[in-house]
């Protein structure tokens, strides 16, 4: 019979032993960082959505995985994206994702183009460019075996670039897209075109969608969903319930199957935003956290007025 102090010692060995293993392999996984705020940053989950608001919405996000656990995810976005015209829009998204001795870093640049489907709806396709380093530091791992093959041949710095592909319909109330990232599962490492890469991006699809109910003219409730599958791993799915009083202050509960319950809030100052989300997990992993942490920081540019009549046809004693 061990003490308890040898059986704690010994899982949490094992629990990095197993870690380990993931971050040998990379490309499996957490390919795509998983984000709780994803109604902010949405551009993250879809290209089509690239200017589809009325100002261009500038966010970072920082985001704090399993905290208490050595190592783990940690996740930052960078987003921008705006109209051109009246039928198209543009955005880029920086990222960078890392998890002990590895990190993926990279950024999409999004176009897209908006079809009108009625007086208050469009429905937007989107197309995105991605390129992404992915890096293991190996000075970082350490071996029983000196020299171990498995740490020696996996190549440390990779370049990959890839496409990605959206819908989004969206109106006054509603928004509902789909999306598939990686689409290409280029094998070719920039940095070294003539070695292939073996272990590369898988395609991830998402569907996400939500409505808006307008409750009097003080508050706003918001369900939506979001499905996220990619190939050779379980697909999962988000359910949100978003509060929103005097269009200013918001609070939302989040239920992601089979990992975690989110509870979110923020504050829209007209200009800016600021959301903060706690991630309680529910898988067997939660013994050796204490959550997950986000904050959101929003910025809106190019605010188009609420009120667009002219203002001789708002005076009519004026303009007669």
């Amino acid at each position: 019979q061990l003490p308890f102090w040898d059986k704690s010692l010994i899982m949490k060995k094992n629990f990095l032993s197993i870690l380990s293993l993931f971050l040998f392999v990379p490309f499996f996984g957490q390919q795509v960082a998983l984000n709780s705020q994803y109604l902010f940053n949405d551009l993250a989950i879809n290209p089509a959505v690239a200017g589809v608001k009325n100002y261009t919405p500038l966010t970072f996000s920082f985001r704090r995985q399993w905290a208490g656990i050595d190592e783990a995810p940690v996740t930052q976005h960078l987003i921008a994206h705006t109209y051109i015209g009246k039928s198209a829009g543009a955005g880029v998204n920086f990222y960078n994702d890392a998890s002990g001795p590895t990190r993926r870093t990279g950024f999409n640049t999004s176009f897209s183009y908006h079809v009108k489907t009625g007086n208050r709806s469009k429905l937007s396709f989107g197309l995105a460019g991605s390129l992404t380093q992915f890096i293991i530091d190996r000075d970082r791992l350490i071996t029983d075996i000196p020299g171990d093959i498995a740490v020696l041949n996996n190549s440390n710095n990779q370049l990959i670039a890839d496409c990605n592909f959206g819908l989004y319909w969206s109106g006054e109330r509603h928004f509902l897209g789909v999306s598939g990232f990686n689409l290409f599962e280029n094998k070719t490492d920039l940095f070294a075109l003539t070695t292939p890469v073996i272990n590369t991006l898988d395609r991830v699809f998402y569907g996400h969608g939500g409505y808006n109910f307008k409750l009097g003219a003080v508050l706003d409730i918001q369900p939506s969903v979001v499905f996220r599958y990619m190939l050779n791993s379980q697909f999962q799915l988000d359910g949100n319930l978003k509060f929103t009083v005097k269009d200013a202050f918001w609070l939302a509960g989040s239920y992601r199957m089979n990992d975690a319950i989110a509870i979110m809030g923020g504050v829209d100052l007209g200009s800016f935003q600021v959301g903060y989300s706690y991630d309680l997990g529910i898988s067997e992993i939660k013994t050796y956290n204490t959550g997950s942490h986000e904050v959101f920081l929003g910025i809106k540019l190019n605010r188009e007025p609420k009120d667009k009549t002219p203002w001789r046809k708002r005076n009519k004693v004026y303009s007669n």
